[in-house]
């Protein structure tokens, strides 16, 4: 049976990796194990040079349709529906049986008009972001509301509908969807993601962290989204209880207001600023730390906690969104229903107190693994292109 040709629509950048999200990082896991060719399009971030294939895979290539500045001055969910708006007969004309489409403003342009393609819509998360948008003049009921019409418009004309989650799945098939749905969660490769002592020792020595010492990490943008300030606060008195190290991997437009909070704090010893870290070292950090947390106001189901899992590596985490599908208190990590600074403490505390063992940990994850979800989407596909 022949495969069907996928082309795969983000608003990413796949060579620079940015802007950095979780739809970027499931594509990154699966795509090696989807059937037939692959050509992912995205943005050209910062100079990326447009309409050049990069081979990013095997048999799986990249190629960027709209530039775009970042950080960026403008909202990049408008460039990408722009951009996409722009460029959407010249990627129609490629030979792509099923358009697999990862946000609602790159779907918009798809669904309409004259020999569009199949179009597969991969939701990655059930809140509204224009509710937390980085820009004030955005957080309007009006913009709200027109994000949510443009929901339902996918839901209705989308050949099918990819749900991230069971909250997700519910607001597709209550807002037209029907019965086209399924609930397909992140996907982890568990053979990078893995418990490794190597790499923990590695990176702990690497930052001079005794083995005693107990290392919380924070994966993710720095926006206000994220609550890192909360964390940051948290050390406060976490430090009365344990020698505690925080890593910071991530940039982002709130950096500099946490940067002043810890030097306020007097807290520059204990956190360290990691940057931007490339993606196939992440599971060296992971392994140094016995924690992640991620206490946000809104998620989908977040590729850094499947990660951290995967490793072993307990997770403290708002219970939002997907979140809950993942993060079992007493299991794998502990699920805060309240994120104030004392939950957050208290929380990572309780993660000490249990002791997880990291292969335990890692078994949590294992339904999720790259190829198992990447088989579910071949059948999909197969079964769209009948």
């Amino acid at each position: 049976m022949n495969e069907p040709s996928i082309g795969i629509i983000t608003p990413n950048d796949f060579i620079k990796r940015l802007p950095f999200g979780g739809g970027s990082g499931f594509i990154q896991n699966v795509a090696r194990d989807i059937k037939g060719s692959l050509t992912v399009f995205g943005c050209g971030a910062n100079g990326t040079a447009l309409w050049k294939t990069y081979e990013i895979e095997r048999n799986i290539n990249f190629i960027a349709t709209y530039p775009i500045d970042f950080p960026s001055a403008f909202p990049l969910r408008l460039k990408a529906l722009t951009g996409y708006l722009k460029n959407r007969g010249r990627i129609l004309k490629s030979n792509m049986d099923i358009l697999y489409i990862h946000s609602p403003e790159c779907t918009l342009p798809f669904i309409y008009g004259r020999n569009r393609k199949k179009v597969v819509f991969h939701q990655h998360g059930s809140g509204n972001p224009v509710a937390t948008a980085k820009f004030n003049w955005a957080r309007n009921r009006l913009l709200a509301r027109l994000f949510d019409q443009m929901h339902r418009e996918i839901y209705h004309r989308a050949d099918w509908v990819i749900a991230i989650d069971r909250l997700c799945r519910a607001q597709a098939e209550k807002s037209g969807a029907g019965g086209k749905t399924s609930l397909l969660m992140n996907a982890v490769d568990m053979n990078q993601f893995r418990p490794d002592t190597a790499a923990r020792s590695k990176a702990r020595s690497h930052h001079e962290i005794a083995e005693a010492d107990v290392v919380i990490l924070f994966v993710g943008r720095l926006e206000e989204i994220k609550q890192v300030d909360r964390l940051v606060k948290s050390l406060v008195l976490l430090q009365k209880e344990l020698p505690v190290h925080l890593f910071i991997a991530g940039d982002g437009s709130e950096a500099k207001t946490v940067r002043k909070l810890i030097n306020t704090l007097n807290l520059s010893p204990v956190v360290h600023f990691l940057g931007q870290i490339q993606h196939n070292r992440l599971h060296e950090y992971y392994n140094a730390a016995d924690v992640l947390a991620l206490p946000s106001k809104m998620e989908g189901i977040p590729m850094v906690i499947l990660e951290a899992l995967a490793c072993g590596t307990p997770v403290v985490a708002s219970a939002v969104g997907g979140i809950p599908d993942l993060v079992r208190t007493g299991e794998n990590g502990v699920l805060l229903n309240d994120t104030s600074i004392e939950s957050i403490a208290a929380g990572i505390m309780q993660t000490r107190e249990r002791n997880y063992e990291r292969k335990a940990v890692s078994a949590t994850v294992e339904e999720l693994s790259s190829k198992k979800v990447a088989e579910r989407l071949n059948e999909i596909f197969r079964q769209i292109t009948g």
